[in-house]
């Protein structure tokens, strides 16, 4: 599942646009959202860069999403976005380990 994460944070990353924010509590419900479909998008295409069928991309995906969803708070979402936007994948992936490093339960049965 670390690879997985990985190339979520860096997908994300390498999506999002520098931000004029100079703290994550300046993030809006707006950037947020953004940030969860740019991961949603990179998510998928990264699965199906994979080749995986599209039918285990969408479970995957979504399951992650959703699971984030979950277990983080809005002031994580603020972090996460923050670091995203400041190309800070160290501090970001901080703010996303707790949250995906028990994600296998997402991987649908080969």
């Amino acid at each position: 599942m670390k690879a997985a994460a990985a190339g979520f944070v860096v997908a994300v990353a390498l999506a999002s646009a520098a931000g004029a924010q100079d703290a994550p509590s300046e993030v809006t419900d707006a950037e947020i959202a953004r940030y969860k479909a740019t991961a949603q998008s990179s998510c998928r295409q990264g699965r199906m860069a994979r080749g995986d069928p599209q039918a285990r991309v969408d479970a995957f995906c979504t399951c992650v999403l959703q699971s984030l969803e979950k277990t983080m708070k809005r002031p994580e979402w603020q972090q996460a976005a923050f670091y995203s936007m400041k190309n800070d994948e160290s501090a970001e992936k901080k703010i996303l380990a707790p949250h995906v490093q028990d994600l296998g339960f997402c991987r649908p049965p080969q």
